[in-house]
């Protein structure tokens, strides 16, 4: 038995007569009996009795029509469900990030790429770079944006590294250089993040290699906050690129800081599973997002 034994069946018993059916299958006549005769000799029973040509269903055929309405139906998703995802408009996406890209350039970039292939489901998640390394550990997510290093066999890794920038307020003084150094920011209140993260102790030491005492107005332990505190005038933060970006509609604007304070992070993704094709897409979407808006950002 082959589906195509079956489609002929199904044919006949819908349009009633061999000639109809081999019109809708595009075969001859002769094809659809002999595909009825062979799908007989494998159940081991008439579908339909044959009188002057003409085909008449035994009650038999009346009593397997109802599954084999339901195989071809079947067959028919199926057959729809491959070609989307080789198209890929169809799947889904398990994407856990970070809060500093997680705001505005994640919903926006899903945004586009849903509305390209409405019927892609999409899964976002936002958490600490520690909980998103084990959910992709554990293969829960396909996609994980974490800040470096980290170092785990059970997911492979893409390394991306941006600039920290200065984030002040527009109508400050300092706005108007190009670049800002712990020089300029040594009788300033500076807001710079917990000890826990990384660039604490990276600007903690650029303040002392040239000589500005280090002593944070305010300490957070996000990005996020510190932004807020800036547009809102409690001082300078030197923060991630995209936070700034985000807090740009109240006035913050991010400009170039030196000694450079590297914002690395990467891409991570499960080791032990196979990236399907719809996650190499929107990896090279990401990635193309980033280098415009970076692009943006330094025009």
């Amino acid at each position: 038995m082959n589906f195509r034994q079956i489609e002929a069946f199904r044919a006949v018993m819908m349009e009633g007569s061999v000639t109809q059916a081999a019109e809708i299958l595009g075969v001859t006549q002769p094809a659809v009996s002999g595909l009825i005769a062979n799908l007989e000799a494998s159940l081991g029973f008439l579908l339909f009795n044959r009188h002057r040509g003409r085909f008449q269903p035994t009650g038999e055929a009346l009593a397997f029509l109802e599954d084999a309405e339901q195989l071809v139906a079947t067959h028919g998703r199926v057959v729809r469900s491959a070609r989307d995802i080789r198209d890929l408009k169809s799947g889904s996406l398990r994407i856990a990030a970070l809060q500093a890209i997680s705001m505005n350039f994640l919903p926006k970039l899903i945004a586009q790429f849903v509305f390209e292939r409405p019927d892609v489901k999409v899964s976002l998640q936002t958490r600490s770079s520690t909980q998103i390394r084990e959910w992709i550990s554990a293969q829960v997510f396909d996609i994980g944006v974490v800040e470096l290093p980290t170092d785990n066999p059970a997911f492979d890794c893409e390394p991306l590294t941006f600039d920290c920038v200065c984030a002040l307020p527009e109508a400050h003084p300092l706005a108007r250089k190009t670049v800002i150094t712990p020089k300029d920011l040594e009788f300033e209140p500076l807001i710079a993040l917990n000890p826990e993260h990384a660039t604490h102790f990276q600007l903690k030491t650029a303040f002392e290699m040239q000589g500005v005492p280090w002593a944070p107005h305010i300490e957070s332990f996000l990005f996020a906050p510190a932004c807020r505190m800036a547009a809102e005038g409690a001082g300078i933060a030197i923060v991630d690129p995209f936070s700034a970006i985000d807090f740009a509609h109240l006035g913050l604007v991010g400009r170039p800081f030196e000694p450079r304070i590297p914002y690395d992070l990467g891409l991570i993704f499960p080791a032990l599973r196979p990236r399907t094709r719809l996650v190499v897409e929107f990896v090279t979407d990401l990635k193309e997002g980033l280098r415009e808006l970076m692009a943006e950002k330094h025009a």
